[in-house]
């Protein structure tokens, strides 16, 4: 159990500075495999969330290297609207696609056990990535962004389990239109959390400007002290 006490006394901004490469590293071999199979069998859900999980993995990175790098309030705010940018367009991808899937539905089928792993999966993530957003209240920008776009990823699971799910349980022809549906509301809800870092972003840019006006001097101590 000493590695699990090790693993707790590890400073969060160091931990979320690891994960972030690790991170990277595994969403882009994440991505060029599901996008080689993809190809392979011609799916274009695979290759949707081959690229979904590129966006992810450099919004995961862009707040690794901004807790690593950056010393002052004007770099984390770009690094936060970055990333809040970055997920936003993420989620306009995904929402075409789900759009797309209504009218041009792939057949995937999953066998039962699987099906239920991946939704077992799902649940734990989400689980996890609500209990990262509830601690991030009072945590500096890009901890929130880090925590926030956990939350985002974790719902592409739950739109996964569900395909996987309704490939064996239901016979209706109208299952690549409830995968539609919750793709796009899935969509919603990472455009709404990449929008609000990038307005909170601008925001907090408008008034670190505000205050850099008034106070100059201040601002210019501190940039020589860090």
């Amino acid at each position: 159990m000493n590695w699990i006490k090790r693993i707790k006394s590890i400073p969060e901004r160091k931990f979320i500075i690891v994960m972030g490469k690790v991170s990277l590293i595994k969403n882009l071999l994440y991505f060029c495999f599901k996008l080689l199979v993809g190809i392979v069998f011609r799916s274009w859900f695979l290759i949707t969330i081959a690229v979904y999980s590129a966006f992810i993995g450099i919004v995961k990175d862009n707040c690794s290297r901004g807790l690593k790098k950056n010393k002052d309030t004007l770099r984390d705010i770009e690094s936060y609207v970055r990333g809040g940018t970055i997920l936003a367009c993420s989620s306009v991808f995904y929402i075409t696609y789900s759009v797309f899937q209504m009218f041009y539905p792939s057949n995937t089928k999953y066998h039962m056990i699987v099906a239920i792993a991946i939704a077992a999966f799902a649940t734990c993530a989400i689980t996890i990535s609500i209990i990262g957003v509830v601690r991030a209240k009072g945590k500096t920008m890009l901890i929130k962004e880090y925590k926030l776009t956990n939350f985002a990823a974790a719902f592409n699971n739950i739109m996964l389990a569900q395909i996987a799910i309704l490939s064996f349980t239901s016979t209706s022809n109208k299952v690549a239109l409830y995968n539609g549906i919750t793709g796009v509301c899935v969509g919603v809800i990472v455009l709404v959390i990449g929008l609000y870092l990038l307005i909170d972003g601008l925001i907090k840019k408008k008034t670190y400007d505000k205050l850099i006006k008034k106070y100059p001097d201040f601002f210019e101590q501190t940039a020589i002290e860090n």
